[in-house]
C-alpha cells in the first residue's frame, strides 16, 4: 500500500515544498522554488570579520530576478575581501524517520554572472567559487570567524559538506554583465550521509565558498532534495 504526504495548500503557498513517501520508495523528496518566497530558508555568511562587515557588502533575501528573467529568487551577494567568504542558505528539514541513517542528494538551479575561463582577483570568478552541500545536527552559523560546522574550505570537502561544482557558466561574458541559468546536481560520490536526530530532523545548508576576491551575486531559483534511508 502506498502512502503519499503532500504539504497542505496554505503551507504549500508559504513553503513551496512537497514530500513524497511510500511503502515501495522510502525516499523523502523536498522541492523549494523561490518564486514562492523563502520557504523557511535563511541566509548566512561566514569566514569574515563580523566587526568589519560593511566592506563585504553583504546582502541577501528574496529579490526580483535580473534582466532577462521573470519572477523572484533567493539572492546572496558579497564582496570577498577575506579571500574565503562563505555565502550560504540553511533550513531545518523535518518529517524524517527518527535516528535514521540517510543519504542525501541535491539539485540546485541558480543564475550566475560568472563566465567560464575568466581571470579574476585571487582566482577565477567562476571556477574559484565552489558550491557546497552540507548537513548539521545544530543550526549552522558563524561562530567567531568561521562556520560552526565542518564544511571544508573552497575546493576541499569537509566532514559535513561536499563540493558539488562551481558557478562558472560557458557563454557568460567576463565583465559579469549577463546572467545565465546553471543547474548543479549531486554526483554519486558527492552525496551526503547523515543520521537524523531523535525527532526526525536535520539541518541542511547550501552555499558558495569563494577564492575569487571580487563581488559575487547569485540568484537561487530552486533547490530539490532527495533523502534516502540507508538500509
Amino acid at each position: 500500500m502506498n502512502y503519499k504526504a503532500y504539504c497542505c495548500l496554505p503551507f504549500l503557498l508559504l513553503a513551496g515544498c512537497k514530500v513524497q513517501l511510500n511503502s515501495d520508495e522510502k525516499d523523502a523528496k523536498f522541492d523549494y522554488q523561490f518564486n514562492l518566497g523563502a520557504q523557511g530558508w535563511q541566509a548566512g555568511f561566514a569566514d569574515y570579520p563580523a566587526d568589519n562587515a560593511d566592506i563585504y557588502q553583504l546582502d541577501a533575501g528574496i529579490k526580483t530576478l535580473p534582466a532577462g528573467f521573470s519572477g523572484t529568487g533567493f539572492m546572496l551577494s558579497g564582496h570577498n575581501r577575506s579571500d574565503d567568504l562563505f555565502m550560504y542558505m540553511k533550513r531545518r528539514i523535518s518529517g524524517l524517520e527518527p535516528s535514521t541513517r540517510y543519504q542525501a542528494s541535491a539539485k540546485v538551479t541558480l543564475l550566475s554572472h560568472s563566465g567560464a575561463g575568466c581571470v579574476g582577483i585571487g582566482g577565477a570568478p567562476g571556477e574559484s567559487v565552489y558550491l557546497h552541500f552540507g548537513y548539521a545536527d545544530i543550526e549552522p552559523k558563524q561562530q567567531g570567524y568561521t562556520l560552526n560546522v565542518a564544511k571544508g574550505n573552497q575546493s576541499q570537502d569537509g566532514a559535513q559538506s561536499k563540493v558539488q561544482g562551481n558557478i562558472a557558466v560557458t557563454g557568460v561574458p567576463c565583465d559579469g554583465s549577463k546572467y545565465q541559468a546553471k543547474t548543479i546536481s549531486s554526483a554519486a560520490d558527492k552525496r551526503l550521509t547523515f543520521t537524523s536526530d531523535s525527532s526526525g530532523a536535520v539541518w541542511i545548508f547550501i552555499g558558495t565558498d569563494s577564492g575569487y576576491e571580487g563581488k559575487t551575486t547569485l540568484f537561487y531559483q530552486g533547490i530539490e532534495l532527495k533523502l534516502t534511508p540507508v538500509l
